[in-house]
């Protein structure tokens, strides 16, 4: 799960400076891996909710909605806070 995390991180990338080039605008890597950092967890958090509920419909009716509003503004605050920064983890 990783490696594709990785490998469609680096073709978000690609694609992003691409398209700037094109339109002749500056690209800034590091601002655009933040902020796909930030979003990426949540974009896929929908998807697996998606894809449940066309595969499993069952399994998403017995789970209370409340959780999965839960984890949703679970990722909502982490995105913003890896975006912003405003706690920091020191090591």
């Amino acid at each position: 799960m990783k490696k594709l995390y990785q490998r469609f991180m680096e073709l978000n990338i690609k694609s992003a400076r691409e398209k700037a080039e094109r339109r002749g605008l500056n690209f800034n890597e590091k601002n655009f891996i933040k902020k796909q950092e930030a979003v990426l967890p949540i974009l896929f958090f929908y998807g697996i909710v998606i894809l449940l509920g066309f595969i499993l419909p069952d399994v998403v009716t017995i789970v209370p909605s409340w959780i999965f509003f839960t984890i949703l503004f679970g990722l909502i605050i982490r995105g913003l806070n890896h975006y912003f920064g405003w706690i920091r983890i020191e090591k």
